[in-house]
């Protein structure tokens, strides 16, 4: 049980105070009669202007008086509506304390009308479904914006809950009990929540959250929306961001507001900076006009960059991230901190500002005027005392070759960076770093690097949130919160050669330029599905749908395409069904499997289905042969280097949506299958350049012939399949050909068994029936006998390559056969034909 008596609590006080007409209507009456005092007071000074008389004001004097004092009352009343019955005392804390006293004013009058429905339904005990309803039924800003955000129809859930409180699902037996069971979780849980969300008291959404789990009703309609606690836990933790800015622009009086508008003489005590500014971009002025907007994430690469240039000696900073990874957010977040000083002694007060390189090469009329412009530029940055120099794409202006519009600044700059009056911040790539400035030991020693980390996905939400009501209000238009949260989802599972936080501010402005078009008001997730298929050619929602019906029926879909096999398309299919349900949560790729067996058996066929039937064409498929990767020194030319790309790394991020098979993986050099103990384990390789490249949306599959004999000497025995597997494996480990790190890695070990001659003739008959199906198209009817595929079959099969040659035959002597008869005009529209099996002429039917 729990000590809950909200008729006895300061609140339920607070609430009954609150319906007095005087406190209600406080702030409306000071308003009133601060308006009045505005027009006595133009009254006054108009009669006075008019009349020159002093007894002429004496009416609107008095009446101005007395407005004044009826404003100042109702100043008092407002103030002690607002700071003191809003707001009662807590008591202290006991262990038997009523936790109704906990409760802050909004949750208050939502308690306050629970117990009038409570009358009404005659419902007992009290419970957390007529709690959820109260709380729906209050107009409140908070509920408001949560349904809207969650496109909720709030009079049919109204009525939805009533019909459901009406029918008396609460037993009888319990009405005796003041509470009933999900009440008192509910209470309990929300004054944990108020806790971790360091709240003196339990807010309304303090509640909302803890009644996703307490509540059957709200439960059933988060399970629908395919949302959960966390989320709404997030919808709250946005509409509370948006009310704290909201009111926080509106005291002027307040510290933060106050250091917003600055002092009046502080840049008066540093050096002016006029050439400076004719080519730089004053992010202090940008912060400034921008409100000094809040930055979410790079916390700990802020505390760096502050730490380094508060540092004595080495206060030169090197910037390290992807392109669109968030490099400028942190010299945004060093200017805010630094104007409203709340940095560190060093750097507050300083102004931020970058350097427009481009713009300096721009104007210089030749390299030596601007190696002028750049010297003028370093002095006045040093003798001003006040600046902090940004440069950005640093690895463009050194270890360059002077000329041709290229301009190497190393030497110039070098000096500089041994003062500690010039402290500056260089941003650059991972390329950038190791392609240029790395071949410059000597300048990379005067920098300490600060690696920027890829924000997550919430981060990038929490960003997102900030940025939604400017475009909301520009477009007029609104989204979702399912469809914010497909955007991030979508954006993090597809788009993989861009970062966070680019790749989902970039959908998200793209999203409302598209739909402003259109008459919707709101962006739902379709939306965002379609322009992510629109960007990726990937068939985002159809894919969703669909993957389950392809999973469930991928036996037979390989079938198709691969002959026998069975134990092989099995054991994939199975793999890949537990992959993909992810019932323990998985970094790695969507599934690997390591096929063995003889040559000519359909490893790579099966590939090649499985890249079809699962990414929607065989060009998803990135092949290489691992027979190339024979040397160490190969590693460069798989992952890249500055001067290559790399011939995984570089499709993978191109197209992280496909399949990556690795063909012949036994000839590989044993440091290269190193490579991949990473992408199998963790799903992601860094590159040549640094750059993290994501494997999670990739199928990879090695294949290899190794120990083949031992295969096929256990089946000539008769034995099992499956039984030969450990056996294999055993002898691929001591002759070192794989270690058992490696091959434990993959979701599958695989094996493929030697084809019959029932199979060689099922594989004929497939090959065939492609040309079949093409000579349809033009009106030909290509009938394929027995004796052609036996034939075929005796041509193209040996044991060695087994029936990787019958493809070659195919080519020469059928294909070759019809192309010629389609030529000399032999084979025409309506002809119906076959094939001699023994000199491969054509006969006509």
């Amino acid at each position: 049980m729990i000590n809950f008596d909200f008729k006895n609590s300061n609140p339920y006080k607070s609430v009954r105070l609150s319906k007095n007409l005087l406190f209600r209507n406080a702030k409306l009456f000071r308003y009133f009669n601060l308006a009045l005092c505005l027009l006595f007071f133009f009254w006054i000074i108009l009669d006075f202007v008019t009349h020159f008389d002093l007894y002429a004001i004496e009416i609107p004097l008095g009446l101005l008086c007395l407005s004044l004092a009826f404003y100042l009352l109702f100043s008092l009343l407002d103030g002690f509506y607002q700071g003191k019955i809003k707001n009662p005392p807590i008591p202290r804390s006991a262990p038997d304390s009523n936790l109704a006293d906990l409760l802050d004013f909004d949750a208050a009058q939502v308690f306050d009308l629970a117990y009038k429905f409570q009358r009404k339904f005659q419902i007992f005990p009290f419970n957390a479904t007529l709690l959820f309803y109260s709380i729906v039924k209050t107009k409140n800003d908070l509920i408001n914006f949560v349904s809207a955000r969650l496109l909720l129809n709030t009079k049919e859930l109204i009525k939805h809950i009533e019909w459901f409180l009406k029918q008396g699902f609460y037993q009888k037996s319990l009405a005796e009990q003041t509470f009933s069971e999900d009440f008192i979780n509910t209470i309990n849980q929300s004054f944990k929540i108020a806790q971790e969300r360091k709240h003196q008291r339990i807010s309304l959404g303090d509640l909302l959250i803890a009644l996703c789990e307490t509540d059957r009703i709200f439960h059933q309609i988060l399970d629908q929306l395919q949302l959960s606690k966390e989320d709404i836990r997030n919808l709250i933790e946005w509409y509370e961001f948006l009310k704290e800015k909201q009111n926080e622009s509106k005291k002027f009086w307040s510290y933060k507001n106050l250091l917003k508008k600055g002092s009046l003489a502080k840049d008066w005590a540093a050096g002016y900076t006029i050439t400076l500014d004719e080519f730089a971009l004053d992010w202090t002025k940008i912060i400034k006009q921008s409100n000094y907007p809040e930055i979410i994430g790079y916390k700990e690469e802020i505390d760096q960059l502050e730490h380094i240039l508060a540092s004595p000696e080495l206060n030169n900073a090197l910037i390290v991230g992807e392109p669109g990874v968030g490099t400028k957010n942190i010299i945004q977040a060093l200017a805010t901190k630094s104007a409203l000083g709340l940095g560190l002694p060093e750097t507050n007060y300083k102004r931020v500002v970058e350097l427009q390189m481009s713009a300096l090469l721009a104007k210089a009329q030749s390299l030596d005027e601007a190696e002028e412009l750049l010297q003028k530029i370093f002095n006045e940055v040093v003798s001003s005392g006040n600046v902090i120099l940004v440069i950005d794409e640093f690895h463009n202006y050194v270890g360059k070759k002077t000329g041709a519009g290229a301009l190497d600044i190393t030497s110039l700059l070098v000096p500089y960076l041994r003062m500690p009056q010039f402290p500056l911040v260089a941003l650059t790539s991972y390329m950038g770093l190791h392609r240029d400035i790395e071949q410059n030991p000597s300048l990379l020693n005067y920098f300490v690097k600060i690696e920027v980390k890829e924000p997550n996905a919430q981060e990038t939400q929490k960003m997102l949130e900030m940025e939604i009501p400017e475009l909301e209000s520009k477009y007029k238009r609104y989204i979702s919160y399912q469809a914010l949260k497909d955007l991030i989802k979508l954006s993090e599972k597809f788009i993989t050669n861009v970062p966070f936080p680019k790749k989902a501010q970039e959908l998200l402005e793209e999203v409302f330029v598209k739909t402003a078009s259109k008459k919707q008001q709101w962006i739902m997730p379709e939306d965002i599905a379609y322009l992510v298929t629109q960007k990726t050619e990937i068939p985002v929602g159809k894919l969703e749908k669909e993957e389950k019906q392809i999973l469930l029926n991928l036996e037979e879909l390989i079938h198709r395409r691969i002959i026998n096999q069975n134990e092989a398309v099995k054991e994939v299919s199975a793999a890949l069904r537990r992959a993909r349900a992810q019932i323990v949560e998985r970094k790695k790729p969507m599934g690997s499997f390591l096929f063995l067996g003889p040559t000519g058996v359909g490893k790579t066929e099966t590939a090649k289905a499985l890249a079809e039937i699962y990414f929607g064409s065989e060009e998803k498929m990135i092949r290489l042969d691992m027979s190339e990767f024979q040397n160490i020194e190969d590693i460069p030319r798989l992952i890249g280097s500055p001067e290559n790309e790399g011939l995984l790394t570089t499709p993978v991020r191109e197209n992280p949506f496909s399949l990556v098979l690795l063909d012949e993986i036994e000839k590989a050099h044993l440091n290269i299958l190193n490579l991949f103990l990473q992408v199998l384990d963790e799903g992601h390789i860094t590159d040549g350049l640094g750059r993290k490249v994501d494997f999670k949306n990739t199928i990879i599959i090695a294949t290899s012939n190794a120990g083949y004999k031992i295969i096929l000497k256990a089946l000539e025995k008769g034995n099992d399949l499956a039984k030969i597997k450990q056996p294999l494996l055993d002898h691929l480990f001591q002759e070192g050909i794989f270690r058992p790190e490696f091959v434990n890695r993959f979701d599958a070990v695989v094996l493929f068994r030697p084809l019959t001659k029932e199979n060689l003739l099922d594989i004929a008959q497939l090959m065939l029936n492609k040309i079949k199906k093409g000579l349809e198209e033009k009106r030909i009817e290509f009938v394929i006998t027995e004796a052609l595929k036996e034939k075929v079959v005796e041509l193209g099969y040996n044991i060695t390559f087994g029936a990787r040659n019958m493809r070659r035959v195919i080519q020469d002597k059928v294909e070759d056969a019809i192309a010629q008869a389609l030529l000399k005009g032999e084979i025409t529209p309506g002809t119906k034909f076959q094939i001699n099996p023994e000199d491969f002429s054509i006969e006509i039917l």
